[in-house]
């Protein structure tokens, strides 16, 4: 069995465990460059947004678990990279890979510099079934320079942060 056939299985495995009709959708990205969209698999959205005139590093960390602990110390970091200006990034999760998210001190950088010329103040932890739902959109919207930098959290387009 080729992967692609693998991964196209054991999506049909996890559509059937959780429902046909409980979600927007899941994109397996495949090593071939090529991708499975499950349909009804439940999914979190999370959108990163750079719309400043300057370079931006999210740095946005969140964990599957929803707890304390991992509040204070999310178990990995969201792969955005530095944010060129005017740059959207958008990430599906499944829905219980998600549990909480934030953005820590935030930087914003010169092109080709290594000192922010501007850093976020953090947001709150947003956590799954309190803050958002499995379905919603999460936004982080970097606005602003130097002094005024800052990030604007939303779920569903309503700001929260």
């Amino acid at each position: 069995m080729n992967l692609r056939n693998l991964v196209l299985c054991g999506g049909l495995a996890l559509v059937a465990a959780q429902g046909l009709n409980c979600g927007t959708g899941i994109t397996i990205e495949l090593p071939d460059g090529g991708q499975i969209i499950i349909p009804g698999a439940t999914v979190v959205v999370v959108e990163v947004f750079n719309d400043t005139g300057f370079e931006v590093e999210p740095r946005i960390y969140f964990d599957e678990d929803a707890n304390w602990f991992a509040s204070l110390f999310p178990s990995e970091e969201l792969a955005t990279g530095t944010l060129a200006p005017g740059d959207l990034v958008r990430f599906n999760f499944a829905c219980d890979r998600l549990g909480l998210i934030v953005s820590r001190l935030a930087g914003q950088f010169l092109p080709g510099d290594d000192v922010p010329i501007g850093q976020a103040a953090s947001t709150r932890v947003l956590r799954r079934d309190r803050d958002y739902d499995c379905g919603d959109t999460i936004g982080f919207h970097f606005v602003g320079s130097g002094a005024s930098f800052g990030v604007v959290v939303s779920v569903n387009d309503r700001v929260v942060d």
